[in-house]
């Protein structure tokens, strides 16, 4: 043990030596939490609450303190607050504080940033029920908790809220599974509410039966499967970063529009999703199974097809080279809710993380999101 300790200390040496911005970043999830709680200190406006929930979990929100209207931002799947607080040159959150909007940044159980690694000693591999799921956990549970939440904290009676990828999905399901009394409108980036596309689907596939299991039209959780759907080991992740530019990472990324240092670092950043996430995501939005449609495979309940019960103002955001959640099935979510006032918006060039991550993000995509949230109300 002591010898394997040896080497990983003598590996990370090595690569802080050869390649600093490397383990600048897989040690950022602890040097970024000091910084938080020194920044509060400092009256920055950024505050930092882990906030239980009823099944004695817990969710993290970072806030970004405003005068204005409260909003809620949802990371995707895997991830976490990071993606909408990368660094100074590219945060939505700073972004919308600098115009007044008082941004609130949700973690999800399970999602700190850490990288959730096999063996790395600031990650403290966070306990995972396999059976959290997607609709009653995530939504009825953490997002639920958030909200009521930041409506305690602010006074506001109704928020907006935000999501990107399947944060978006949670948006979605709140408004029409929960109610939309609290919200005064929905913002989603990257987030079709549709079946996965072939193409992002077959890359999982052969690991599917590993977490879960088709009962007929439902799917559920194996019992003696996988707790999680976890990310890389930390060799893994260097090995990964340090040949990435030759690889095809279209999926998440287009022509360098986020720039490489950031597409590197993401992989130190991941998180694990339960089991139960896995299975209605991945068995749930199964494109030759649904009709292209994306349900919950324990209920059959039809997210596609209920579109139309969302009724408050939204902003659809795609990236038009995003082939995870692409343009053109958003845009038929865009035709398909029931909202009068509704906006979409399809950004050339743009693949599934360059819509918050790249380097125009400021100057193209942002101001778009503070001018509809700014012709809404304070």
């Amino acid at each position: 043990m002591c010898l394997q300790w040896n080497r990983f200390i003598v590996l990370i040496l090595l690569l802080s030596l050869f390649f600093p911005s490397l383990t600048d970043i897989s040690f950022s999830s602890s040097i970024q939490v000091a910084k938080f709680k020194q920044a509060h200190l400092m009256g920055s406006g950024k505050e930092i609450y882990i906030v239980s929930t009823r099944d004695n979990s817990s969710i993290t929100l970072t806030r970004y303190k405003g005068d204005m209207r409260s909003i809620i931002f949802i990371h995707g799947m895997g991830s976490n607050h990071i993606i909408y607080d990368f660094d100074e040159n590219h945060s939505l959150a700073r972004y919308l504080q600098s115009k007044g909007w008082d941004v609130w940044l949700l973690d999800l159980r399970t999602h700190d940033g850490d990288g959730d690694f096999l063996f790395a000693p600031w990650s403290d591999r966070e306990y995972i029920n396999r059976y959290w799921d997607f609709d009653n956990t995530l939504l009825r549970i953490d997002v639920v908790t958030a909200v009521d939440f930041v409506k305690s904290q602010t006074g506001w009676d109704k928020i907006f809220l935000s999501g990107h990828s399947y944060g978006g999905y949670l948006a979605y399901a709140y408004a029409m599974l929960v109610g939309e009394e609290n919200l005064s409108g929905i913002i989603t980036t990257s987030a079709s509410p549709y079946a996965n596309p072939e193409v992002f689907q077959q890359l999982f596939r052969s690991e599917m039966t590993e977490y879960g299991y088709y009962d007929g039209e439902y799917a559920y959780v194996r019992p003696d499967g996988k707790t999680a759907a976890y990310p890389a080991s930390l060799l893994g992740c260097i090995f990964y970063a340090l040949t990435w530019k030759f690889f095809d990472h279209s999926l998440l990324f287009y022509n360098q529009i986020t720039p490489l240092y950031i597409q590197r670092k993401c992989l130190f950043l991941a998180d694990a999703e339960p089991a139960g996430v896995y299975v209605d995501m991945m068995f749930g939005r199964e494109p030759n199974k649904y009709d292209g449609c994306w349900v919950d495979p324990q209920t059959l309940y039809n997210y596609s097809k209920n579109l139309d019960k969302i009724s408050v103002p939204i902003l659809f955001i795609a990236g038009g080279e995003d082939p995870q959640d692409p343009a053109s099935d958003i845009y038929q979510a865009y035709q398909s809710v029931g909202s009068i006032d509704k906006t979409f918006y399809s950004f050339p060039d743009h693949s599934h993380m360059d819509i918050l991550l790249g380097d125009d993000a400021n100057d193209l995509i942002f101001p778009v999101i503070a001018n509809w949230l700014k012709e809404r109300g304070s």
